[in-house]
């Protein structure tokens, strides 16, 4: 009886741990949402929208979601300014039509241009190009997004 009442111990503290974490004054709710862009010339829109800023790493990752296909942003130093996927070595951006690399559009040129950032929130426009793992190319154009930012 001992081991199964240490193992039902140890999973409550597990279920309480997410509890107990410190939890972000950002309050979701409020925050004007959104993402559109086309691909190849079709237009999108994201879902889901998440923008996250790992303070501690001084970066930040925006991620649109629609089901089975996802764009990613990530960069480093955030701050209202325009980032060069094809010079700034910290910019990563892709855009995937499936969930395997085969089907990911790794962007190799274009620009995110960060119109809005706050510790709060995060607004801007990006367009990129590359290809995808079958060595398909891909355009990302028009792209808009705006997000109330995670911090961590």
């Amino acid at each position: 009886m001992k081991p199964i009442r240490f193992l039902a111990f140890i999973a409550v503290l597990f279920m309480l741990a997410p509890i107990a974490c410190k939890k972000s004054s950002n309050n979701l709710q409020t925050a004007a949402v959104s993402m559109t862009f086309t691909f190849n010339g079709t237009a999108e829109t994201s879902k889901l929208v998440v923008a996250t800023w790992y303070k501690s790493q001084n970066a930040v990752q925006i991620i649109g979601s629609n089901g089975t296909q996802g764009l990613n942003i990530s960069f480093s130093s955030p701050k209202a300014g325009t980032f060069d996927v094809s010079t700034d070595p910290t910019v990563l951006i892709s855009f995937s039509t499936a969930a395997d690399l085969d089907h990911t559009y790794l962007g190799t040129t274009g620009k995110i241009v960060i119109t809005t950032f706050s510790s709060s929130t995060i607004a801007g426009t990006f367009a990129f190009s590359g290809e995808n793992g079958l060595g398909q190319p891909g355009v990302i154009a028009n792209g808009t997004f705006s997000a109330k930012l995670i911090t961590q």
